[in-house]
């Protein structure tokens, strides 16, 4: 795959080291082989070895991500995962200019190919996943002052490529891709099954209606993919610690509130954040979020926050609940395999999460003010 690419791998070391003598001496390729790529990607390598630098043999390692075109959807640059956006994104240097609370991974090359895919070639970037309470609460802040820098006067990018409905896009590319809950409904034996369809009825009637009131929050840059993989720390003795965030694939301009959203419902459904900590990684990480945003001096209405990640955590439902009654209907013809039993406990709880968050959304009413 890459016996042709030496010229490109000495680019990038040559950026790396900021040496235009620099020159490769030996490398490897590694497969990283993620579980649950996006259907943009067609693979992920680290290529690490040493170079040669003033007669000195230094190590190296720099991470090739190959993304490719999907289906005829995914080509829409309004498309939640339009499948050249992390590319024109790496090329706009948009990320060079991020507010000082978080940083990206750079890009030293971005290389269209004759097969359609185009190859990014990237910084790896040592660092450790948040797996602690405190850990993701400090995420948090620092995405509060991500996004309010944007709501206190830094200018909002405006390229075309970013796109401006996210959740719009998002919920109905996941209509079309999750099961079909109407399949399982005369399967439903419980009072919890029935009151979850019951509810999930009422909620997907209304979504027209609270996607076009995300659409009158205040506007931020977003990343909308912060799922634990995506976000890294790092440690330094300048710059202390620091939140480094990859995969800017779904950026956005979004509402104030749904990028924490995203964070909290897609940590939930990955078992990232433990079961039965729900409600306290729920309410610590708005705190930590509502810090950071006043932290940049944004004095606005903290119910807009609130709204806009308690509607970006419960539209999440529209992908859930499908699965939880796809794997419901399973369990109650398999009903030992533990996996499964596990499975369907754990949305039947991210569910009661997203219904109670729904409910605090209609109770601001702050739909009435918007829709």
């Amino acid at each position: 795959m890459l016996e042709n690419k030496m010229d490109q791998l000495n680019t990038c070391i040559q950026r790396i080291f900021e040496e235009s003598e620099a020159k490769i001496v030996n490398f490897t390729c590694e497969d990283l082989a993620y579980k649950t790529p996006n259907f943009t990607t067609a693979g992920i390598f680290r290529l690490s070895g040493f170079a040669s630098i003033n007669h000195k043999q230094l190590p190296w390692s720099i991470i090739l991500k190959i993304i490719k075109p999907d289906s005829a959807e995914k080509d829409n640059l309004q498309h939640h995962n339009y499948w050249r956006r992390e590319a024109l994104v790496f090329e706009s240097k948009i990320l060079e200019e991020l507010p000082s609370s978080i940083k990206a991974a750079k890009c030293y090359l971005v290389e269209e190919q004759a097969d359609g895919t185009v190859w990014l070639w990237m910084e790896r970037i040592d660092g450790e996943y948040a797996y602690t309470k405190e850990q993701f609460n400090y995420i948090a802040e620092q995405l509060g002052r991500f996004n309010g820098t944007y709501l206190t006067g830094k200018k909002i990018p405006d390229e075309k490529w970013i796109c401006k409905n996210w959740l719009k896009s998002w919920t109905t590319s996941s209509k079309i891709y999750a099961p079909n809950p109407a399949k399982y409904i005369n399967q439903l034996h419980n009072d919890n099954e029935r009151s979850i369809w019951t509810w999930f009825q009422d909620f997907t009637d209304q979504i027209d209606r609270s996607l076009r009131s995300l659409n009158s929050l205040p506007r931020v840059l977003a990343h909308q993919d912060l799922s634990q993989m995506n976000m890294l720390l790092t440690q330094s003795d300048t710059d202390g610690e620091r939140l480094i965030l990859i995969d800017w694939q779904f950026m956005s301009i979004s509402g104030i509130g749904e990028d924490l959203g995203k964070m909290f419902g897609v940590n939930m459904s990955l078992g990232v954040f433990p079961n039965h900590r729900y409600e306290e990684y729920k309410e610590s990480l708005f705190q930590n979020y509502m810090k950071g945003l006043k932290d940049t001096g944004w004095q606005g209405d903290e119910s807009l926050a609130r709204y806009g990640y308690c509607l970006g955590t419960a539209l999440r439902s529209v992908w859930e609940v499908p699965q939880y009654f796809s794997l419901a209907a399973q369990l109650k013809t398999d009903p030992t395999t533990l996996k499964l039993q596990d499975r369907v406990s754990q949305l039947e709880q991210i569910i009661n999460i997203q219904r109670n968050m729904a409910t605090e959304c209609i109770e601001m009413n702050i739909w009435a003010q918007f829709s």
